[in-house]
């Protein structure tokens, strides 16, 4: 089927159908201009949303709680050696992450639903632990930063000086930085005006070759001009004299089109060389931010070789204070796989089927089923040359042959046309005795729900 979008397109009288090897295609154009009124059987869709197990990660067990490895100089500060400090909450799946029990169920099959309304729980003993879990490595991570802050001061003195000539490297490179951009500002501007030369330039070529096609045209008028000024010309001609003047002022246009050409050249030319210089200089830069970041990465090592126990000191102090911050969020997060527990109905309708009570699920195994509120869809089939009748967005009535004989039928339109011809299902309701190959139609009520599977009647009303 076409995707549902509502493209006020519509279709032609030109109905293209290619069936060829078991595989057909149905091309539309534009509107036909057919009759309305076309009737067919379709059947109603069942809406039905699935509730399914939600995927909940399951905690996993630390067997090395309460048993914090040492820091070197025999320093305890209640932190792994890998960095992770104990007692913090560690989420793993395995698998699909087991199964769950359902502990209890809010609904029951034909009962009415909102959304957001609670349909079952699972059982979340280990998820409440694990709540309880998190919130003692939060404690445990607040304990450790100030036990590593004390030891950092006492290796503080040599890493200032480092930390000095690293401030003074800085420094170069930001200046350094701030020329290259001053320099690329200047090697733009000089670009644009060069560009601007370039347009200047081919303007004065094309003025120049103006100037010397006239010369030409006046050259040939002097030449058929008589040259005894007493010889009576046409109305309109003008004199040898006239044309004489005429010539001289083209004569001093082009003069002055090559004296600008040639400061032009010359302007291009220097521009050209302030360019070179600029690049030459952007180069320098270049190499000179090369070594201060050379000098930095130096210094950078330099101090992990002085200092390393400082370093595993910053490190594990790194870790520690990242450790209070997500710790908190470990808590968070416990405290939502546990919400995940309660699962709530993800839209409104009726229940049509719920898991019972102690049911065994995996992470998406269905818990439950719900038919939504809301517009129904009929699936229609057409013959191919009926397809060229409708277009996407067109109205349509649908009628029931439950319905009261005087009751109004439903309003509904077109929400989508497939775009070949296939085999229709087996099942399909239609009154076409020879339908091997159709195309789906999809109707759409305009608020109307309809009961799941029936045949309805629906009236296209043809393109508009």
């Amino acid at each position: 089927m076409t995707a549902r979008s509502r493209r006020p397109v519509c279709r032609s009288a030109h109905l293209l159908l290619a069936v060829a090897l078991g595989a057909g295609a149905v091309g539309l154009s534009a509107c036909s201009g057919a009759a309305p009124g076309l009737t067919v059987v379709g059947t109603v869709e069942d809406a039905i949303t699935v509730v399914a197990v939600p995927a909940i990660a399951m905690p996993s067990v630390d067997l090395n709680a309460g048993f914090p490895p040492a820091l070197p100089n025999g320093v305890s500060t209640g932190s792994s050696a890998s960095g992770a400090l104990p007692g913090s909450p560690v989420l793993s799946l395995t698998g699909l992450g087991g199964v769950w029990r359902v502990a209890t169920t809010a609904v029951r099959e034909g009962a009415r639903v909102s959304a957001g309304e609670t349909i079952a729980t699972l059982d979340d003993g280990i998820l409440a632990a694990q709540v309880r879990a998190a919130e003692a490595g939060a404690a445990t991570a607040a304990a450790a930063v100030p036990v590593l802050t004390d030891r950092i001061a006492e290796v503080d003195e040599k890493h200032r000086e480092l930390t000095d000539k690293r401030s003074q490297l800085t420094d170069a490179l930001a200046t350094i930085t701030s020329t290259q951009s001053t320099l690329a500002a200047n090697r733009a501007g000089l670009v644009a005006n060069r560009a601007t030369l370039q347009a200047n330039r081919a303007g004065l070529v094309t003025t120049r070759i103006g100037l010397l096609a006239t010369q030409d045209r006046l050259r040939a008028l002097l030449a058929s001009l008589p040259a005894d000024p007493s010889v009576p010309l046409p109305p309109g001609t003008p004199t040898r004299a006239d044309v004489t003047a005429q010539l001289a002022a083209i004569a001093s246009g082009i003069a002055s089109a090559d004296a600008g050409l040639t400061k032009t050249d010359a302007g291009l030319a220097t521009m050209g060389a302030g360019l070179v210089k600029v690049d030459a200089g952007l180069t320098q830069l270049k190499t000179k931010a090369a070594q201060v970041r050379t000098g930095l990465s130096n210094i950078a090592s330099g101090r992990a070789a002085l200092a390393d126990a400082r370093s595993l000191l910053v490190d594990t102090q790194a870790i520690a204070r990242i450790a209070v911050d997500t710790a908190a969020i470990g808590v968070t997060l416990a405290r939502q796989q546990q919400a995940l527990a309660t699962v709530t109905a993800p839209v409104t309708g009726v229940v049509v089927a719920v898991a019972d009570v102690g049911d065994l699920l995996a992470p998406g195994a269905v818990l439950a089923t719900i038919r939504a509120d809301g517009p129904a869809t009929v699936r229609a089939w057409l013959a191919p040359d009926q397809v060229s009748r409708v277009c996407l967005a067109d109205p349509a009535r649908i009628r029931g042959d439950w319905m009261a004989g005087n009751a109004a039928a439903l309003p509904a339109s077109i929400s989508a046309i497939g775009d070949r011809a296939d085999y229709p299902p087996s099942f399909t309701v239609t009154d076409e005795v020879h339908l091997t190959r159709a195309v789906p139609v999809d109707v759409t009520t305009a608020h109307d729900p309809l009961p799941a599977g029936v045949p309805v009647q629906v009236t296209l009303l043809g393109c508009r």
